[in-house]
């Protein structure tokens, strides 16, 4: 029974790196590379910075994003020997709400603008086909945000704002013999915050800096754990959510009435992710505890845009985003390595709506985790868990559709 805790701890594992977009959320953000902390002008500011709510008009926001992920892990034995390809292609639709508001009184705006969003910010699904081998067939670990803030208009040159965030964590995974077969599901609520601010000491150039706290999610539920005798138990469970921290820092200029540039830097701190907990309720079982040894992860980005008239503007951005995970803890079920990725979109203005598209892609490339048992001669430590070859991408698609009041 001990031995299924290491099936839920290999799936907790799955956000890091491999199911989080390096950029998504906001069509427009995703256009420009994701420089976007200093540029924020659609609702997804609630998420990207609150300060820049203030520098916006009030407006609703309809929108989604296509995540489409192909992957491939080709394992490799000590002496050498190539396994089969394993592979999957990752799938999913996430919406995108928002809603930004300012209140006015006799006829003079207020300094407070309010904002409102939903998104998925972290995690994914990731499924393998069965076959009949031990492994762990599927696994979700993903986190749905409803996020509320609020800015004040400080001076015409500096606003602050900050958002409440309530993280809505689901899990589950499935596994065939791995050591047994098993249908595990938990969901939990957690909250966070968030800090922004913006400033443009000039008509120019826009400054924008913000924070995101910890957003930790208890998820609690049960399953079925059908061992290799045919005994079928029900266990309860409790997988923590540890969503890290991060900040972003980024800066904007109007070069020209029709070309606008950005720039950004983001930090993540995986490296909370030290160790990973899982506990069976009112169990005799001892809380399991397993190092994962993750890094914090740093994200450089580039975009701009260039208006062909006031209807249409066309953007374009690039991203460098460094891994997270180690050789050491990395598997399948997520594909980390320093990656590339590239951008671009636009925006048509028609019927009274602003209609915003954008597609990114992440640049294939292959990372090698060596078979290193015999280096170290078998210290558990040190040995690369899942050595081979693991070859990642990511696509995406953004739409969204907002309309000012």
């Amino acid at each position: 029974m001990k031995k299924v805790l290491a099936l839920l701890l290999v799936s907790g594992t799955a956000y890091a790196g491999g199911t989080v977009r390096p950029n998504g959320i906001s069509a427009r953000g995703v256009s420009l590379g994701g420089a976007w902390v200093a540029w924020a002008d659609d609702p997804t500011a609630v998420y990207f910075n609150p300060g820049a709510l203030d520098a916006m008009e009030s407006q609703v926001m309809l929108g989604g994003e296509l995540v489409i992920g192909p992957r491939t892990y080709t394992p490799v034995a000590a002496d050498g020997t190539r396994g089969p390809d394993q592979s999957t292609t990752l799938s999913a639709p996430l919406p995108t709400l928002g809603l930004v508001g300012r209140f006015s009184y006799d006829d003079e705006p207020s300094r407070f603008t309010l904002g409102l969003g939903v998104w998925n910010s972290f995690g994914g699904r990731v499924h393998y086909p069965k076959t009949g081998m031990p492994a762990l067939d599927a696994t979700s670990d993903f986190c749905i945000e409803v996020d509320g803030a609020a800015a004040l208009h400080v001076s015409d040159r500096f606003s602050i704002g900050g958002a409440f965030r309530l993280g809505l964590g689901f899990f589950h995974v499935e596994s065939t013999m791995n050591p047994f077969d098993a249908n595990l599901s938990a969901s939990g609520v957690g909250v966070g915050m968030a800090w922004g601010a913006l400033f443009r000491p000039t008509d120019r150039i826009r400054v924008g800096l913000n924070w995101r706290s910890p957003l930790r999610i208890a998820t609690k539920g049960s399953g079925t754990v059908l061992d290799s005798g045919g005994n079928m138990s029900r266990p309860d469970i409790q997988h923590d959510q540890n969503w890290p921290q991060s900040v972003q820092l980024g800066a904007a200029i109007t070069a020209s009435p029709k070309v606008k540039l950005a720039g950004q830097v983001d930090w993540t701190q995986w490296s909370q992710i030290d160790t990973i907990e899982v506990k069976f309720l009112a169990s005799p079982l001892p809380t399991q505890i397993y190092p994962e040894y993750w890094s914090d992860n740093w994200t450089f980005r580039l975009g701009g845009e260039y208006a062909l008239s006031q209807k249409l503007q066309l953007r374009a951005g690039g991203y460098y985003d460094t891994p997270a995970v180690p050789d050491r803890t990395l598997e399948r079920q997520y594909s980390d390595s320093h990656k590339f990725g590239v951008s671009a979109g636009a925006t048509l203005h028609a019927v009274g709506w602003r209609f915003d598209i954008a597609g990114d892609s992440i640049i294939p490339r292959t990372r090698t985790v060596e078979n290193n048992a015999a280096a170290v001669m078998g210290f558990g430590a040190l040995v690369n868990k899942a050595p081979g070859d693991y070859i990642g991408g990511l696509i995406t698609f953004e739409l969204a559709a907002a309309r000012q009041f």
